[in-house]
């Protein structure tokens, strides 16, 4: 009788135990999200997925992410209608004017806007650095744009470093840039 009584009490607290463990495991769960999604956790090592889009700013043409192998590439989603991207683009215009001398290729790319929308901001941003526009969307659904503004920063063999979602602030930029440079 007494190892009976024993075994059910031990049952008791089963349920609980199991319960406290999956708190604890979707907690865990929760700040590695986290971590991942606003750029914490380490260099990402995923390829950046070849694309091209037709340029405003920057050059004539259009832009191909697999042309530019042996550069470090700063990518960044945005679109006009976008606050937090348009509070941003002077940071991005200042980090393509720091860096271009040191192997940086900076390159904003339109999602969910018009052309002209995207050309005329643009231009009231004195744009210089290479800007395009995703036309298709595909781009966007390739990187799994989620939210804009969004930076990837890609190493000169083609993989992402970083990813970066929401406004980056200049210091987090610069710090971004730098270790990646550096790498």
């Amino acid at each position: 009788m007494e190892t009976t009584a024993t075994t059910r009490s031990g049952i008791r607290w089963l349920p609980a135990l199991f319960a406290f463990a999956a708190f604890v495991a979707l907690g865990v769960l929760l700040a590695y999200a986290v971590s991942q999604a606003r750029g914490g956790g380490g260099p990402k090592l995923e390829p950046a997925h070849d694309f091209t889009v037709p340029l405003y700013t920057g050059g004539p043409g259009s832009f191909t992410m697999s042309e530019h192998r042996g550069h470090t590439v700063l990518l960044n989603f945005w679109a006009s209608w976008c606050a937090p991207c348009r509070a941003e683009f002077p940071v991005l215009q200042a980090a393509a004017d720091k860096y271009k001398d040191q192997n940086l290729v900076v390159v904003g790319v339109a999602i969910n806007d018009s052309e002209d929308e995207a050309r005329l901001f643009l231009e009231q941003q004195n744009t210089t650095f290479l800007a395009g526009h995703d036309l298709t969307g595909q781009v966007a659904l390739a990187y799994t744009i989620t939210g804009l503004p969004a930076t990837f920063f890609i190493t000169p063999d083609g993989r992402i470093y970083k990813k970066w979602l929401g406004q980056i602030d200049e210091t987090r930029l610069t710090t971004f840039i730098e270790e990646l440079l550096k790498s």
